[in-house]
Parts: C-alpha cells; sequence; structure tokens
C-alpha cells in the first residue's frame, strides 16, 4: 500500500506539471503545436492511461463497489477518459465555407498541417448568412446562416446560429464564422462514439456527487470523527442559496445586457454560477486555514476547523467538477468540441486535482493531520487564483473574455 501511495503521488504530480507546462508551450508556440506535441503526443495518452489502470487498480483493492457512489465516480472517470480516447481515435473535425447559392458536400480537416479534403453524403447550400443586433445597437446579438440542405431526393430549409446547431446523419455543423463577401463558414464534427461514452461519463459523475454530498455523515481522518450534521446542512443550504441567487442574476444580465453570442445559452449561468459557488467554498477553506494557524497549538480547535474545510471542501470539489463537465458541454454545442485543451480548462482541471488530493486521506495519510491539511488548504488557493487572473493576464485563449 505504500509504494502504490508513492506511485500515485508521482503519477498526480507528473499530470500536473504537465498540464500546467502545455499550457505555457501553448503560450510560446500556438495551440497548433501544443495539441500536436503535448496534448495528442503518444506520451500523453499514455500517462492518462496510467491514470485510468491506477483508478481500476484502486477500485478492486479498496473493493469500492461496496460504496455504490465512490464506486460509481471512479467508474465516471473512466467513461470520460474512455470517451475522450474514442473521440481522439475515430473523431473527426474540419471546416467548410459556404458562398451563397453554392451547393457545398465537402469540408476541409487540419491535422498535424496537412489539409485533407472530405466529402459529405449531402450537401448544403446558403440562401443567406445575417448578423442579428440588439435593438438600438450595432452590436453582434447573433450570427445566422439560412442553409437548404439536398439529401437525395429530400431538401428542407435549416437555421444554423450560435449555440443552435445542425445535425444530420452524425455529422454536426455549427456557426464558427464569416467573411465580408456574405460567404458563412462552419465549423464541422463528426463523433459517432465518444460523445455518447463522454456524456454517460458525465452523468455518472454527476449522480455519484450528488450522492457524495448529500450524505448525512462524511468521514474524515485517523480519529473518524464525523463532521457534524448541523454545521453541514448550514453550509449545504449557504453554498445553495449563494448558487440559485448566482444563475438569477446572471440570467437577468443575459436578458437585460448585451453579451457576445456565444454567450447566450442557458449553460452560461449554469457554468458561471457553478464555478463561482465552488471557488467562493475553497476561499472560505484558505479563511479557514488561517484562522487554524492562528493558534497551531491548539490541536482540537485545529481539528475542529478542519472539519468546517471539509464539510466546504466536499461540496466546493463536486461543484467545480460539475461547472467543468457543464462547460464542455456547452463547448460541444456551440463548437462541437467538448474539450479543447484551453489554459483556462487545463488550469480549471488543474485545480479540481489538487482539492481532490485532500479527499483522499486514506491514501495520502499527511492530510490527516490538521496542521498539514490547512497549509495545504491555502497553497492551493494559488491554483484558483491563478485560473480565475492569472490565465486572462498570461495565457489568454477562448475564455479570455471572463
Amino acid at each position: 500500500m505504500k509504494q502504490l501511495r508513492h506511485i500515485t503521488s508521482v503519477l498526480v504530480i507528473t499530470l500536473i506539471a504537465v498540464l500546467a507546462a502545455g499550457t505555457i508551450v501553448e503560450k510560446l508556440h500556438g495551440s497548433d503545436f501544443a495539441r500536436i506535441h503535448v496534448y495528442g503526443a503518444w506520451w500523453f495518452v499514455a500517462l492518462w492511461a496510467l491514470v485510468a489502470l491506477l483508478i481500476v487498480y484502486m477500485a478492486v483493492k479498496g473493493k469500492m463497489w461496496k460504496q455504490l457512489a465512490v464506486g460509481t465516480l471512479h467508474l465516471s472517470i473512466l467513461f470520460i477518459l474512455l470517451g475522450a480516447l474514442l473521440t481522439m481515435l475515430t473523431g473527426q473535425h474540419g471546416r467548410m465555407k459556404l458562398e451563397p447559392n453554392r451547393p457545398n458536400s465537402h469540408f476541409f480537416i487540419n491535422e498535424h498541417g496537412e489539409i485533407t479534403k472530405e466529402a459529405l453524403p449531402f450537401s448544403l447550400t446558403l440562401d443567406r448568412f445575417e448578423i442579428e443586433t440588439y435593438p438600438n445597437s450595432s452590436k453582434p446579438k447573433d450570427y445566422v446562416s439560412y442553409l437548404r440542405l439536398s439529401d437525395g431526393q429530400t431538401q428542407k430549409d435549416v437555421v444554423i446560429s450560435m449555440n443552435n446547431i445542425l445535425k444530420h446523419k452524425h455529422y454536426r455543423f455549427y456557426q464558427s464564422d464569416y467573411d465580408d463577401k456574405g460567404n458563412s463558414i462552419l465549423d464541422v464534427a463528426r463523433d459517432p462514439w465518444g460523445i455518447g461514452v463522454t456524456y454517460t461519463g458525465y452523468a455518472l459523475l454527476f449522480l455519484s456527487l450528488v450522492a457524495l454530498v448529500a450524505r448525512p455523515s462524511l468521514r474524515g481522518g485517523t480519529t473518524k470523527q464525523s463532521i457534524s450534521r448541523q454545521s453541514s446542512r448550514v453550509i449545504t443550504i449557504s453554498w445553495l442559496s449563494v448558487l440559485v441567487v448566482l444563475l438569477v442574476v446572471l440570467y437577468i444580465r443575459m436578458l437585460t445586457h448585451p453579451l457576445l453570442p456565444v454567450l447566450r445559452s442557458p449553460f452560461f449561468s449554469l457554468h458561471i454560477s457553478t464555478i463561482v459557488t465552488a471557488y467562493a467554498l475553497l476561499l472560505g477553506i484558505l479563511v479557514v486555514g488561517v484562522i487554524a494557524l492562528i493558534r497551531p497549538k491548539n490541536l482540537a480547535r485545529m481539528e475542529r476547523l478542519k472539519s468546517l474545510s471539509m464539510a466546504m471542501l466536499y461540496p466546493a470539489v463536486a461543484l467545480l467538477a460539475i461547472g467543468i463537465f457543464i462547460g464542455a458541454i456547452w463547448a460541444n454545442v456551440s463548437w462541437g468540441n467538448y474539450w479543447s485543451w484551453d489554459p483556462k480548462e487545463v488550469w480549471a482541471l488543474i485545480t479540481l486535482l489538487i482539492y481532490a488530493a485532500p479527499l483522499h486521506e486514506k491514501l495520502w495519510k499527511s492530510f490527516q493531520k490538521p496542521l498539514f491539511f490547512h497549509i495545504y488548504g491555502i497553497l492551493a488557493f494559488l491554483s484558483v487564483a491563478f485560473t480565475y487572473f492569472g490565465v486572462n493576464l498570461l495565457l489568454g485563449g477562448v475564455h479570455a473574455y471572463n
């Protein structure tokens, strides 16, 4: 078991280091270079494969199937990783340009710097492309392509806009861009296997996280001391209230303020509110840690404050995970790619990995010590700060408008 702890520690630290390095590589050499030499490299896939094997081994060794929620949680991670692998091996992502009144049945794939032409089993014809604006404003509200789809003897009119995709014969078309000649540019995606498996993983993850957070008591440390139900109940009601308030505020803002077309989606409120609520709880852990270090020799007080932090840590990690995967679904709906290794996505994943570690006290026994736990909780918040502020300032990416 000791050897397993060492292997797991090395593997997790290596994974976090590689993910962080990948964002720097992307900043210096571009996203295509990072996808080819880091995120799409064989050794990176092998690293995730080792993670999957470790999850399977720990599930068998620890008899996780006896705890339904815990077993389902680890099973969901396997589904998500398998879905990502299937998408990488069998999925297609390309682009096509539609000119008014000219049928097009081909799209182009740019893979490793080589452009290949792929045929569609049907054709699309652009009738017109429009930029919808907000009332009494020149700010774009939506980008809309009015098309005709011809498939054999069948023809029908279809509309594609931001967050409104076209699905036909396992192909999905997304409004991507346009030019000053009135041509519409669409992203094309075909992923017959990966999406279904990945979404199954997301569903299992959501159900298992809800079940874990809803448990009447949570145990932590070698003392087996249960977190008080009253504290857990107060914290749960508090973060649910914050979440509801944020949802309402963001929804009202979406209705009353001009937003970028891609942000006009129901996923906007859900994604942002869950992530921000998670960050607020993690900030609470930082504050509790600072308070604990004021009198570090009072072990009983340190233990009580650790229990309070643990009561915040469970829903924080759950909300962060849910928020990340809501964002992934939103990206799939908007761009046809649920994970693009954007720096903000990567650092959110790094933060999730960092804060998931203290939940595995049986594996990493150092977290059973209140002093170590509180120091870790303080330092861990650096990843939150960098994800929220540092990425925008230093790394950029598609989330820079956040």
